[in-house]
């Protein structure tokens, strides 16, 4: 089931266009016939220190993300709720957003569409995440300027390839 909607990611999102590497990837991921990446691709550091805003309600998977981008020497700050996001807009500049779409006062999509209208996130890399990855949701992420869509769940080494392929682009 996961491994058909990953399928669709790949087939419908322009990311996959854009960056060959990627999509190899998660072809890879699901049996296609390209090349996932090699354990040593996959433990590369991040290219930079970077801010990111990790948007997430789920408070454990939060925290986990939190942990793991501070151990690799960024700076994150984490949103439970949209608004809490747009507060830390207001005085903070991000490299890296990663936001979920499903949230208990709005949506990721919302939350990104008010703040790129406010002159926020101008080239911030935006990560979307959910466990309905929909051919609606991520043709929805692929409208947003670099942007790309993660399905839930993924794993460390597959969010930190892919952050590597968004800046090494």
């Amino acid at each position: 089931m996961i491994t058909s909607h990953l399928s669709q990611v790949i087939q419908l999102h322009p990311f996959a266009a854009q960056w060959p590497a990627v999509a190899g990837m998660w072809q890879g991921l699901t049996g296609a016939q390209a090349e996932a990446p090699s354990p040593k691709e996959l433990t590369r550091e991040i290219p930079q220190p970077l801010r990111v805003l990790v948007l997430e309600d789920n408070v454990q998977l939060a925290g986990m993300l939190k942990r793991f981008f501070t151990r690799k020497g960024h700076q994150p700050a984490v949103a439970h709720l949209g608004g809490e996001a747009l507060r830390l807009l207001e005085g903070q500049q991000f490299n890296l957003a990663l936001v979920d779409i499903d949230l208990p006062d709005t949506t990721g999509f919302e939350v990104v569409t008010q703040a790129l209208a406010q002159g926020k996130l101008q080239g911030t890399k935006i990560i979307f995440c959910s466990g309905d990855p929909s051919a609606e949701r991520v043709a929805m992420a692929g409208q947003f300027p670099r942007s790309v869509f993660l399905p839930k769940p993924y794993e460390i080494p597959d969010l930190s390839a892919l952050i590597r392929q968004l800046f090494q682009a």
